[in-house]
C-alpha cells in the first residue's frame, strides 16, 4: 500500500528453486546500474526474452547440431550404399548378359563339340 491508498498496479510472484538471494542481489546490483527499479528491469529484460522467444521458431523445429550432423552423416552413407548398389547391379547384369552369351555358343555347337569341349 502506499499513502495515497492501495497500490493497483499488477504484480507478478514467480517462485521456483532459481530465486535464490543470489538470483536477488544479482537482479538488485543489474537493476541499480540500469539506473531501474527491480520491478522495472525484471519486467523489461522478460518481456524482451518473451519476444525473442516468440519471434524464434520453434525449438522443436530446429535439432539439436549433433542430430544435424548424424542425420548428414546417415545421408552420405545411403548415397554411399545407393552408388555400390548401383555398381553390384551393373555387374551381375554384366556377368548374365555373359552367361547368356556363353549359353547360345554353347547351343549352337554340336554334341561332339561339347562331350569332346572343342
Amino acid at each position: 500500500m502506499t499513502g495515497k491508498g492501495r497500490d493497483n498496479r499488477p504484480t507478478l510472484t514467480l517462485k521456483g528453486a532459481g530465486f535464490t538471494p543470489e538470483f536477488r542481489s544479482l537482479l538488485n546490483k543489474a537493476a541499480k546500474k540500469a539506473g531501474k527499479t527491480q520491478a522495472e528491469f525484471a519486467a523489461e529484460v522478460l518481456a524482451a526474452a518473451a519476444r525473442r522467444t516468440l519471434s524464434e521458431s520453434n525449438p522443436h523445429d530446429n535439432p539439436p547440431p549433433a542430430t544435424v550432423q548424424q542425420l548428414e552423416d546417415m545421408r552420405t552413407a545411403v548415397q554411399a550404399a545407393d552408388l555400390k548398389a548401383e555398381e553390384t547391379r551393373k555387374t551381375v547384369q554384366d556377368l548374365a548378359q555373359k552367361v547368356q552369351q556363353l549359353a547360345e555358343a554353347s547351343a549352337r555347337r554340336g554334341i561332339w563339340q561339347r562331350i569332346s569341349g572343342r
